[in-house]
C-alpha cells in the first residue's frame, strides 16, 4: 500500500450536456474530449494520471516521494491554474463554433469540479496500465456525488486538508454521508470570488 494523495476532476454538467445533445453526438463527444485532453495537458510531475473515467481525470501523487511538503505545494497551484485553463478552453470553445446544434450552443453549461483526499491505495500494473485499489479510491469516487451546490469548486477531504494547502476561499465545510462509507469530513473552496 503507498500513501497517496487522490485527486478527481470532473467535468459538471456532463450527462445532462450528453442526455440534452444526444442527436449532437459526435459533437458532444469532441467538446468533452477537447476538455479532458486539455486537463491532461495542464497536468505534469509530480500528479500522475492514473486513467479516464468518462467525464473525470482520475489522479494521484505518491506522498512519499515528497516528505518535505514541497511538491505537494505545487501541485495545489496547479490545480488553480487547471480551472483558468478550463474556463479558458471553453471560451475559445464557444467562441470559434460556427455550428448552432445544442451542443455547441450549450458549451458555456459545463463547468469543472475537483475532488481531493488522501490516503493509501495499492497501486499496481495491470493490462499495460496503472490501477489504484482500496477504500480511499472508493471514498474519492463517490465524493463526486456531493451536496455542494456550487458548479466549479475543490472540494477536500478533512484526511487531505494536512496535506493539501489551499489559499482559497472556503464555501463550505460539512459532512457528506455514503451508504458503507459513512460520514466524510470536508471542506469546499471556490475557485472565482463569490
Amino acid at each position: 500500500m503507498q500513501r497517496v494523495v487522490i485527486v478527481i476532476a470532473d467535468i459538471s454538467g456532463y450527462t445532462r450536456f450528453m442526455i440534452a445533445n444526444q442527436t449532437e453526438l459526435a459533437h458532444s463527444h469532441e467538446i468533452i474530449s477537447t476538455l479532458l485532453e486539455k486537463i491532461i495537458a495542464e497536468i505534469e510531475i509530480p500528479l500522475t494520471v492514473a486513467k479516464l473515467e468518462g467525464d473525470a481525470v482520475f489522479l494521484y501523487f505518491d506522498k512519499d516521494t515528497d516528505p518535505e511538503g514541497v511538491l505537494i505545494r505545487q501541485v495545489c497551484h496547479k490545480l488553480v491554474r487547471l480551472f483558468d485553463a478550463f474556463s479558458l478552453k471553453l471560451r475559445e470553445l464557444a467562441a470559434t463554433r460556427s455550428c448552432t446544434c445544442g451542443a455547441c450552443r450549450n458549451i458555456n453549461q459545463l463547468s469543472l469540479k475537483v475532488v481531493v483526499h488522501s490516503g493509501t491505495a495499492l497501486v499496481y500494473a495491470i493490462a499495460g496500465g496503472m490501477e489504484l485499489a482500496g477504500v480511499d479510491v472508493i471514498v474519492a469516487h463517490r465524493l463526486l456525488k456531493n451536496s455542494v451546490a456550487a458548479h466549479e469548486y475543490i472540494l477536500v477531504t478533512s484526511a487531505a486538508r494536512a496535506d493539501f494547502p489551499l489559499d482559497l476561499p472556503v464555501i463550505s465545510s460539512g459532512v457528506e454521508e455514503y451508504e458503507d462509507i459513512g460520514q466524510v469530513e470536508v471542506t469546499v473552496f471556490g475557485i472565482r470570488p463569490q
